[in-house]
């Protein structure tokens, strides 16, 4: 009796197995219903739920668990779906570069009525303080011994033209309505310059126009340091508030972005590498270049730049110093005015304007720059942009 009990058990198991295998091998692992909406991203992409989970470089995304944001989280949770929580150009997602974690773009296509398709039209929405730094094109090429780059890779820089003269200066676009840039631009005083300056962002060559890039703006205001010295070039700085033909302000698009700015009195560390990005000569006795390039600099400790083998007593606390190693490298004439910006968790912060130097990629003689994060006080008494220089994409420690 026993056994035929046994039997019985070891019968129906057996069944149950085979019925369990069978199941499991006809069944499918699930995956979620994707629609077109899911497809494709509309607007800056902050509706997007889809599930892309791969960077337009094809790093895989990592779990937004993994990290603590402080923007808003619509959309985020225990997934490594790209997304777009904090208005940026377009959904992103963080990733593993080298032994760094960096944010990068999707690869993911804009809808159209007729669906998903590979378009790169920007929508139309200008930069908040949250959403300052980013670029559309991360590649670093190899100004003064760098390489020409698109001017996705620089969007905040803005070209300023003077209407008898030409091209004048850079800048950087620190916010939609104002461009930050060098005092000495502006030899002919701040009434003059007004009505004959013209400001452009999203321009990748100076001789030439490309009208689904390219922003004008005339200046409505230069506001230019009140101590800046011409003597030695200190407090080299100004700002320009501008306006479209509309009477608006810079539309944000993978051409046209605001940059960063850093906490108050920020500092980074001697060696640390930034990028410079111009229209200036790429020799000293050279012509401007006629297309943007971009080059990749170092800091230099405060102490060689001041020292009697660099500049000596020329060099100021509101000063300070970048170039490359073997001195091939460097900002020139021309390139006044424009950025010199460091990448901080995955954002691009303005350190520097491109100030002076004596010659150009000189040794011993590095470009000397504007420290930004001196003035944050300045450019909000000038602006009122207090969202802005509070630095607040900037890491906290």
């Amino acid at each position: 009796m026993n056994l035929l009990v046994i039997v019985a058990v070891f019968a129906a198991f057996s069944v149950d197995v085979t019925f369990s295998r069978k199941r499991s091998k006809n069944s499918r692992p699930f995956k979620p219903r994707t629609t077109n909406r899911e497809m494709c991203w509309s607007g800056d992409g902050s509706s997007y739920r889809g599930f892309a989970s791969e960077s337009t470089s094809g790093r895989r995304c990592l779990n937004w668990n993994m990290f603590t944001y402080s923007g808003a989280s619509n959309g985020l949770g225990d997934h490594s779906y790209c997304r777009n929580p904090d208005e940026s150009l377009m959904p992103w997602c963080r990733v593993r570069r080298g032994r760094r974690i960096v944010r990068e773009f999707c690869d993911i296509p804009r809808c159209t009525s007729a669906g998903p398709t590979p378009t790169s039209r920007p929508p139309s929405a200008v930069d908040t303080e949250r959403t300052c730094g980013e670029r559309s094109v991360q590649r670093l090429h190899k100004i003064v011994g760098g390489s020409f780059t698109p001017v996705e890779s620089h969007p905040w820089v803005a070209a300023l033209f003077h209407q008898r003269t030409g091209f004048l200066c850079g800048g950087s676009l620190i916010a939609p309505c104002w461009v930050l840039t060098a005092a000495h631009c502006f030899s002919d005083g701040e009434s003059t310059t007004i009505r004959h300056l013209s400001v452009y962002l999203g321009k990748s060559a100076i001789n030439a126009t490309d009208a689904d890039k390219e922003q004008r703006f005339t200046v409505e205001k230069v506001i230019i340091h009140q101590k800046y010295n011409l003597d030695n070039y200190d407090n080299d700085i100004a700002l320009l508030k501008i306006k479209s033909s509309n009477g608006g302000c810079a539309v944000r698009s993978s051409s046209a972005r605001t940059v960063c700015l850093a906490p108050s009195h920020t500092q980074l560390p001697a060696g640390f590498q930034c990028s410079i990005a111009g229209f200036g000569n790429e020799r000293f006795f050279g012509h401007y270049s006629q297309i943007m390039k971009q080059a990749v600099v170092q800091l230099l400790p405060q102490t060689d730049c001041a020292s009697q083998s660099y500049y000596g007593h020329l060099i100021t606390e509101n000063m300070l110093c970048a170039g490359s190693p073997d001195w091939s490298t460097d900002a020139c004439k021309g390139d006044s005015g424009g950025p010199l910006v460091c990448e901080v968790a995955g954002r691009m912060f303005l350190f520097g304007v491109v100030s002076w130097g004596e010659g150009c990629a000189k040794r011993n003689k590095p470009g000397v720059y504007t420290r930004v994060t001196n003035y944050n006080k300045w450019i909000e008494d000038g602006t009122g942009l207090s969202k802005y220089t509070k630095g607040f994409m900037y890491p906290q420690k």
